[in-house]
């Protein structure tokens, strides 16, 4: 089972000149396929937000309802042309109904879909397609830039299908994947390793135990208070991975299971009494509760409890709402 989680934020620039967030996401779970895209609208296109909401969607339902054609078929250049041609047919009609040119709702385009054991990758333009493997992250498609500095190519572009990038294969261990704009590339992209941060890898680990929701909304609070700052370009990401053991829960889960879950080695003496106030500490919290209040009601010094608390939100179980504080892993 594939977990997804997506965000989109509006850059600081496009906020001083008021323009709207021009970055889209999407994700659909439909015919046994997971599939997810991204798109970047143009900054030059007046209407991109509308053509990057629009192919996005379009996007994820044609690799949901074509998975298997896509991936049987091992004429890669008719496979490309194809999908071109479908592309450029979706902005020309979209355009029509919005009477404007299809140079105006140009954008980049990224799409992941993912059936059984097997992955179709599909990339126009910036942006970055990462996975991760045995946790560790790569780079399966690095950003495609025009032929002058700060350009890039898109879906409307004339020369979109000579640099359209389409990567099909067997999983062979990938546990999840994630896409980016060339806004949160600033600050999560390594062109000098060709490699994302180390910090997917987490945020993919704490989708297992923690909701989605909590996890996404961690995600868009991160997006908009840290990574556009490091730009004026709005800023999105989308982060699929998958749960090959459904987790029922930290309470259904043995001693050992729970000490490893938060850290703790069973063959150490001394983890036993910090594991037992740790899981203490997360049932107490199922309602939020203050440090003092917390401290009684498990019988441990307020000190103690802060180094115990600490521990928790650099796991992600836990969050803190000004005073309170409260467990976010799933019980």
């Amino acid at each position: 089972m594939w977990k997804v989680i997506q965000a989109a934020v509006q850059g600081r620039g496009h906020t001083k000149m008021m323009i709207p967030c021009q970055d889209k996401t999407y994700s659909l779970f439909q015919n046994g396929v997971s599939s997810v895209a991204l798109a970047d609208g143009a900054g030059s296109a007046r209407l991109s937000h509308f053509g990057a909401e629009h192919i996005t969607k379009y996007i994820s339902e044609y690799m949901s309802d074509h998975f298997e054609e896509l991936f049987t078929n091992d004429d890669g250049a008719s496979v490309k042309i194809m999908l071109d041609n479908n592309i450029k047919e979706q902005i020309s009609g979209l355009s029509k109904k919005l009477e404007c040119e299809p140079c105006d709702l140009a954008s980049t385009l990224l799409s992941v879909a993912v059936k059984d054991n097997r992955y179709i990758v599909l990339h126009f333009g910036d942006g970055v397609i990462g996975y991760s493997r045995n946790g560790e992250i790569g780079t399966a498609s690095k950003p495609e830039n025009g032929e002058f500095a700060n350009t890039t190519v898109f879906t409307t572009s004339s020369d979109a299908l000579s640099t359209l990038k389409l990567l099909k294969g067997s999983l062979n261990g990938i546990d999840g994947f994630v896409l980016m704009s060339d806004g949160s590339e600033a600050s999560l992209y390594s062109k000098r390793n060709n490699k994302p941060s180390d910090a997917f890898t987490r945020i993919m680990r704490i989708m297992k135990y923690v909701p989605s929701q909590k996890v996404e909304e961690q995600l868009i609070h991160s997006l908009f208070s840290v990574i556009r700052y490091a730009t004026t370009d709005d800023c999105s990401i989308v982060i699929m991975t998958n749960i090959d053991n459904e987790f029922n829960g930290y309470l259904s889960l043995s001693r050992n299971a729970k000490m490893n879950l938060l850290g703790f080695d069973s063959k150490q003496n001394h983890s036993a009494t910090r594991f037992k106030h740790c899981d203490d500490i997360l049932n107490a919290l199922v309602h939020p509760q203050t440090v003092k209040c917390l401290a009684k009601q498990v019988h441990v010094k307020q000190k103690y409890i802060t180094k115990y608390l600490n521990r928790l939100l650099e796991l992600n179980y836990i969050e803190s709402c000004g005073d309170f504080y409260h467990t976010i892993i799933t019980m």
